[in-house]
């Protein structure tokens, strides 16, 4: 089959369709050399080493973002109990200013030429700096499509002006519950909500493309790099996971179930398998909620609201902050939407990890079949044309490959 010739505006619209915006993968491997530069110079054992300089680039086609500057902080978590030297890179955080506009009541991006990355990694004692830059070179394909993703992010969070605030609550809140010491909890459930938040999925398509990029990977190997990628992995894992996996899950840790309602303050001796694990999931939700609605209220917090609440108190409110009042009335009405929106479950708080647990399901699936399509990024494969220099043996080895060759003694093709 004949390769199909497409234009350069062509090939940009295939990736922006994709999810992918134009130049984002070469941003992603010029900001891994800028970042390794840096981490070569670090010498001296600190907890944290920041950097700044120039970078440029625009992102995408019809909404671009332009960059020409960066700040990278390198933070370092000592983590007991797992040995020595540097463990790992723990996380990748891409910052974005934003507001609450409350002449729209939404969230208002605050745009920025500046990438500010933060780069996290995980050390035992006797570490030593030169192992920071050996953990970042040992996956560089890996590490190169994380920068990738925090890199969409930091795209996504700028290409619209003004959008809901919520999501953004949900995302934080995801990442800082509670641990209740609990595995298919902490470490299943909530990773799972984490991992399927829309925010993310945003990012997924790009984190694919760029390791399928570094990889080299033509049409003709894509459903082997697809199967073997670990986005698409962590999906089909999601994709299996049921309710009754999670429940049976919790059945297995009656142990660590009953340490929970004894750190709560109540006595699980005489509850039943069945009422220990609602009580569990009640306060893994009440503990959610509270988390979604703190953080929910924080973001749409202005500077004056305090003191507007304690002069209307008090009835001294000035007249110059009337309207300002009307405005944080309109923002505590929003505050009460979005709390009942999180509290839907609070009568069964159970049904809101089963229904959860469907809608992983659901979009796991979707995001498979949108990763999917990343294959139109794929290179073409190229045909390749032998030159035969030893002939007796090539036709041995094919014989030996693919069997003798049955002789044709009648014309399959008739002349019309």
């Amino acid at each position: 089959m004949k390769n199909i010739i497409i234009t350069e505006d062509q090939l940009r619209f295939i990736t922006e369709a994709v999810g992918v915006p134009d130049f984002i993968l070469d941003a992603a491997e010029m900001l891994y050399d800028v970042v390794e530069k840096d981490i070569k110079t670090i010498v001296d054992v600190e907890d944290e080493y920041e950097f700044e300089g120039e970078i440029e680039f625009e992102l995408g086609d019809k909404k671009k973002i332009k960059i020409d500057s960066y700040e990278l902080k390198v933070e370092i978590e000592k983590v007991e109990g797992h040995g020595d030297g540097v463990l790992d890179i723990i996380s990748m955080g891409m910052s974005g200013g934003f507001g609450f506009n409350r002449d729209v009541y939404m969230k208002e991006s605050q745009p920025s030429t500046t990438l500010e990355l933060t780069i996290t990694f995980a050390v035992g004692e006797n570490w030593e700096p030169s192992g920071l830059i050996q953990k970042m070179e040992e996956d560089r394909d890996g590490q190169i499509a994380s920068l990738a993703h925090e890199i969409k992010h930091k795209y996504d969070k700028q290409s619209k002006k003004y959008s809901l605030m919520g999501p953004d609550a949900t995302y934080q809140a995801t990442q800082r519950r509670g641990n209740f010491g609990i595995p298919v909890l902490d470490r299943v459930f909530f990773r799972y909500m984490y991992y399927i938040h829309g925010i993310e999925n945003l990012v997924r398509p790009v984190e694919v493309a760029s390791s399928m990029r570094s990889k080299n990977v033509t049409k003709s190997q894509f459903l082997d790099f697809l199967q073997n990628n670990r986005v698409f992995r962590e999906l089909a894992e999601i994709k299996k996971f049921t309710f009754e996996d999670f429940i049976n899950g919790l059945k297995e840790d009656e142990d660590r179930l009953d340490a929970l309602i004894e750190h709560i303050g109540e006595d699980p001796s005489e509850m039943t398998l069945d009422e220990k694990i609602n009580r569990v999931l009640e306060v893994a939700y009440i503990d959610l909620v509270n988390n979604r609605m703190e953080i929910f209220v924080r973001m749409t917090q202005h500077h004056m609201d305090d003191m507007i609440k304690f002069a209307g108190g008090l009835g001294m409110l000035p007249p110059h902050l009337e309207d300002k009042a009307k405005e944080l009335e309109k923002t505590d009405e929003i505050r009460q939407k979005f709390l009942s929106y999180v509290m839907k479950y609070e009568k069964n708080p159970t049904k809101f990890f089963e229904d959860e647990i469907e809608n992983f399901q659901y979009i796991a699936n979707k995001m498979i079949k949108k990763i999917s399509k990343v294959y139109a990024l794929a290179k073409d494969d190229k045909p390749v044309s032998e030159s035969i220099i030893n002939w007796e043996l090539h036709q041995k080895v094919r014989e030996q490959k693919y069997g003798k060759r049955k002789i044709e003694t009648e014309f399959k093709f008739k002349k019309k």
